[in-house]
């Protein structure tokens, strides 16, 4: 957060934000130059502009962090130190992964990226034993999407306190579509319902979406509303 003072502001602070201004305004002309990308057979895949990709939000993700167990992290050159329960990935991996995280609401999608760890290359097999690397694995959802229905705050109770003892990344969003008084999920065929019960990691023909993010509240709603506007617009 930045705090602001009243009080005159320096001549060289007045010229940035007259350069700022400036170059705002001219690139909100080139995106009116632009003709927008219309896509007649799915509406939702059009954009305002055709070379480029408007966001409209960007939702903070979800830390990770471990538990009250975990006293250090394992060194760089022994990954699998980290299989002990008090001995967390090296430093360099986390770092890494936690900055590939991101989420961002486009004008017609929903953009996001869950990294996972992997072994690097490497000589034995193809692989490393000593070092691990980041494997992205970025989703994109349109709006228009027949399991893009439900956005809900999914975060377990006790988050804090479960967190402290156990670790946590987070509060979680789960994006879904159910039907039948909620009681059933759609998922791909050949199991097109799944019971509401049942989680994706035994199911995996389950279509659903699971989010990390600093504050579900808010994330839900931003991403509830750009959704319900992208249909709006499209329809129109």
């Amino acid at each position: 957060r930045i705090s602001l003072k009243t009080g005159s502001l320096p001549t060289h602070s007045i010229e940035s934000n007259n350069n700022s201004s400036q170059i705002q305004n001219r690139d909100t002309k080139m995106i009116d130059q632009v003709p927008p990308y219309i896509v007649e057979d799915r509406r939702m895949l059009s954009r305002v502009a055709s070379d480029r990709i408007r966001l409209t939000h960007i939702v903070q993700p979800g830390s990770r962090r471990t538990g009250c167990l975990v006293c250090c992290n394992a060194p760089d050159s022994c990954p699998a130190l980290s299989y002990c329960c008090c001995i967390d990935y090296p430093t360099y991996i986390v770092n890494r992964v936690d900055s590939s995280r991101y989420i961002y609401i486009r004008e017609n999608s929903l953009e996001f990226n869950n990294p996972t760890m992997q072994a690097a290359r490497g000589s034995c097999c193809g692989a490393s034993l000593f070092k691990l690397a980041v494997r992205d694995n970025v989703t994109v959802m349109y709006f228009d999407d027949e399991h893009f229905d439900n956005v809900r705050d999914s975060t377990r109770g006790c988050n804090d306190c479960k967190t402290f003892w156990c670790g946590g990344r987070g509060e979680q969003v789960l994006i879904d579509s159910r039907f039948c008084f909620g009681m059933c999920k759609r998922g791909r065929w050949p199991m097109t319902f799944v019971p509401s019960c049942c989680p994706e990691v035994c199911c995996p023909c389950l279509v659903e979406a699971e989010l990390w993010v600093d504050d579900a509240k808010s994330a839900v709603e931003a991403i509830t509303m750009q959704r319900d506007s992208a249909r709006e617009r499209m329809q129109e």
